[in-house]
Order: C-alpha cells, then structure tokens, then sequence
C-alpha cells in the first residue's frame, strides 16, 4: 500500500513531465525526457548562474582566511532559505487541502502512510529548489580544491528544508483552521514571510561585503550565535565531528516534525468549522448581465485561494509596494536614475517601460485559470452561455486585477523619469498593450495545454507549463526585444523602436484575440 501511495504522489507531482496536459495520455518516454530536460534547464539555467556567481565570490578569499566552514554556513543558509521558500506553498496545499485528503482517510489505510506520501511531495519540491543552489555552490568548491566530506550536505539540507516547510505550513494550517477567513490568514502570512526573504535578499549585498571585510570577527559570532550553521560548515569542510553533530540535529528537529504532524494531521485536514449561522433578511437582488456575472465568478475564485493569489498575483504586490518604496526614497531613488541615465542615455524610456513590464510578468492569473475549472469544468459548460463569454471574463479578470497596480507604478516611474511628453503618453500605453498580450498569451498556453486531472490546485497553479510559459516566456520576449535594439540603434531612435514594439504586441494580442474567437471557444466547448 505504501508503495502504490508513492508512487501515486510521484506521479502526481510530475504529471506535467510525463503525460500530455491536453490529450491526458501519457508521453513516450523520449518526449518526458525532452519536456523535463528543457524545463529543468531553464530554471537551473537561471537560477543558477546567479549562485554559481556568489559562491565563486565567497570561496577563495574564505578559503584563503582559513574560514571554508564559514563558505558553507553562508550558501548552506542560502540553499535552506530558497528549499524552504520554494516548497512552503506547496505543504499547506499538499498537506492538508488536497482534494483527495478525504478519499484517503476513508480507506482502510493508516495516516501515517497518507501523511509519509504528502511529505514525500513537499520533499521533492524543496529538493528542486534546493540543488538550484547547492550544486554550483558544491561546484565551486571542488574547483578550489575542497574536500569530498561536503557531498553530505545536499542530502542533510534537504532534510532540514523538509522539517522548516513543514513547520510553516503547520502553523499556517493550525491557525488557518482557528479563524474564519482561511484564505486571509495564508495570504497574510505567506506575504510576511516573502517580505523578509526579499529584505535579506536586498541587503545580501552589504552583508557580503561586511563579511568578507571581517570574517574573523563574523566567523566568531556565527560560533556562538548560530551553533548548527557552524558544525554545519564544519562538517562539509571535513571535520568527521561536525558531521554528525549537524546530521543528529537535523534528525531530531525531523523527529519532533513528525511527532506533531502524526497528531495533529488529521484534526487539521479534516477540521471544518462548518457555515456561519445568520438570520435572513429580505433583500431586492439586482440582475447582472452574463459577462458581469462570469466576472465575478472568476473574481472570487481568485480571491477565494491564498494559492492562486500568491503564485499567480504577486506581482500585484510587487508593483505596489515598489511604487511605495520609490516614492519614500526619493533622494535614493533620484540619484540611481541620474547613475542610469548616464549609462542608457536616450534609451532610459525604453529601460523604465521594460523593467515596468517585466514585473507585470507576475501576474499569470489567466494562466491556470482553465485548469482551474478542474473536473468541475462542466458545471460552466453547463450554462446557457458560450465558451467565448468565458474566456472573455477570465481575460477581463487578468486585466482588472493586473492593470491598476501596473499604472500606478508608471505613473510613479514617470514622474521620478520627467520624460518628454510622448513617452509619457507612449510607455503606459506600451504597458498596457503588454498586459492584454500575456493575458491572451496565457489563456491560449493553457487552451493548449489544460490539467483538469490535479487533487491539489498548487499543480496547475505552480506547476503548469501555461504559467512558466508566461512568466519565463514574457522575460524572455523582453530581453529579446532588449537585444535587437542594442543591435539597431544606431539605426533607430528609441522612441520609434518604443512605438514599433508596442504596434508588434498590438498585433499578437489581435491575433491571438481572434484565434480565441475560432478555435480557442470550441477547445474550451470540448475539454
């Protein structure tokens, strides 16, 4: 039984490599591996040139200081905060809102095994995100030389990042579970616990160089303040003692996660607090038309996930609070325009709409939201509506929520920028024609590739090609753009380029308006 329930988790935790999301049949083996090869690649390709870049900026010169266990006290922070970051939106979904939860308690099998198999899909995850890390770091140790005791430490990690994740989750879930607006709490926690992942993240500069510029005085506080990230670096630099003395407390912070999941899981899981008891009151209800009504179905499943929210509408954070801190740091602020404007030059427009647009590519809630519908999908087929007035919500949804945030922003970048009058008039505009793009761009991915098959939302949320698609797709059609200017301009002014860029987006978003009409409306009529 524990096998079958492993390999069901396995399965499901990769379905989006093995089985085709459109047809749900299965890949030929030849085309899984090309889909994981290309998809593993991209992420390890990206993510992993920035940390091969800071190990190789940390590990001569801690080296050189006699310090090699400090190396791996900083990069083993690193890779911990990222597994644990990367993999703690999938526990509370996994763990405990999975759909499938209830099914499984209701056979005869013991929660201990239910509870190993969803603790083997947040391993995995944290396990993605973690070797992002630790393998360049791992790299570049043993290009200066370093010993083999380190290639312990991905697997001790991994560990340790199962036991955080599992943690967090837990307390989202228990408090989750005590108040009435679930969604909320999540949201608000998870939204916390990014804001001090990107605070460090911001500063890591600094810290880097107050490091390397006192790494005896650091290293010693790091002995006495942080014990297990001290025997941790020992132990990948070679100390035999070190080595166990971080695995035994790894394990014992694992053992103690699993004694309070293993009593706690099943109160948590199936905890429900039930419907509100209100008196009726007798009210007129006003008559909305079809496109409005749609709308506010795809409105409040978007509000009604802390999943959806936090994977798919980041961004709309993102820009607000980078609006916020622009406007509260005004010298700051004004002082690196005038550092970049030496630099670009007359290409600054063309710079402020492209880092502007880059962060609208966080927001991918048209991406999943086909997916979305699940097995449930012919409840809307069921309506006296067409697949056309569906899509059109799910598309006026991406814009309402993604717009208003997106100008804010703008007009906050316009005012520090003080462009000439026809960027002022041209970069919103640009802004905007890329948002109706990615918003038709994710609809048309997730046409052609739907999972309607998933037990837990986080799979067409955050593990759908539709929404990598649009992300990584929408940075990559920035920075292309971003390259043949540098090509051609010495041939063409920045201003033309601007305008003929946003004429091009203009029209992939026609196009793909109008395949939606033809062929789009018929794929959804026929899921």
């Amino acid at each position: 039984m524990t096998k079958a329930l492993l390999k069901k988790q396995i399965m499901e935790a990769f379905a989006w490599v093995y089985r085709n999301q459109k047809t749900g049949k299965n890949r030929s083996k030849s085309g899984a591996i090309l889909v994981g090869v290309f998809y593993f690649a991209l992420i390890y390709g990206v993510l992993g040139s920035m940390f091969y870049a800071m190990a190789v900026s940390l590990c001569a010169p801690l080296m050189e200081a006699s310090l090699s266990w400090m190396y791996f006290a900083i990069t083993g922070l690193v890779t911990v905060a990222l597994g644990v970051f990367g993999s703690v939106f999938n526990t509370y979904a996994g763990l405990y809102q999975a759909k499938d939860n209830d099914l499984l308690l209701s056979m005869p099998i013991p929660i201990r095994r239910i509870l190993t198999m969803r603790l083997l899909g947040v391993y995995l995850t944290g396990v993605m995100y973690e070797l992002a890390v630790i393998v360049p770091v791992l790299l570049v140790w043993f290009l200066e030389g370093g010993s083999l005791w380190a290639l312990q430490l991905p697997f001790v990690l991994s560990v340790l990042v199962l036991a955080l994740a599992c943690i967090l989750g837990w307390v989202v879930a228990l408090v989750a579970s005590k108040v009435r607006n679930k969604n909320a709490v999540t949201v608000v926690l998870s939204l916390v616990c990014i804001g001090g992942y990107y605070y460090l993240y911001g500063n890591a500069y600094n810290m880097l160089a107050a490091l390397l510029a006192n790494p005896v005085i650091i290293g010693e506080k790091m002995k006495t303040f942080l014990y297990p990230l001290y025997h941790m670096g020992m132990g990948a630099a070679g100390n035999v003692r070190s080595v166990f003395v971080f695995m035994a407390i790894v394990l014992l912070l694992f053992f103690l996660v699993c004694l309070v999941l293993s009593h706690s899981f099943l109160k948590i899981a199936t905890a429900n607090k039930g419907v509100a008891k209100v008196k009726y009151k007798e009210k007129s209800t006003k008559a909305s038309s079809v496109e409005n009504a749609l709308l506010r179905k795809e409105l409040r499943r978007f509000l009604g996930s802390a999943n959806y929210m936090l994977n798919c509408g980041l961004g709309i954070v993102g820009m607000v609070i980078g609006a916020g801190v622009m406007l509260l740091n005004h010298n700051m602020v004004t002082a690196m325009l005038a550092d970049l404007t030496v630099i670009f030059g007359s290409a600054m427009p063309l710079l402020a709409a492209a880092l502007i647009c880059m962060m609208t590519c966080m927001c991918d809630m048209s991406a999943p939201s086909v997916s979305l519908e699940g097995k449930n999908i012919w409840l809307v087929q069921s309506f006296p509506v067409r697949g056309r007035q569906v899509l059109t919500a799910k598309l006026k949804m991406h814009l309402i929520l993604t717009i208003p945030p997106a100008m804010f922003l703008t007009i906050v970048v316009l005012w520090f920028l003080r462009p000439a009058w026809y960027y002022a008039v041209l970069i919103p505009v640009t802004v905007a024609v890329f948002i109706l793009f990615l918003a038709f761009l994710g609809l048309f991915l997730n046409l052609k590739m739907p999972n309607l098959n998933w037990t837990s939302e986080i799979v067409p949320i955050k593990q759908s090609m539709a929404v990598i698609g649009v992300l990584l797709g929408g940075w990559a059609i920035i920075l292309i753009f971003a390259g043949i200017y540098f090509l051609l301009n010495t041939y063409v002014s920045a201003l033309l380029y601007l305008l003929c860029v946003t004429v091009l987006l203009l029209g992939l978003a026609v196009c793909l308006s109008q395949w939606m009409k033809k062929k789009g409306e018929k794929i959804f009529e026929a899921l």
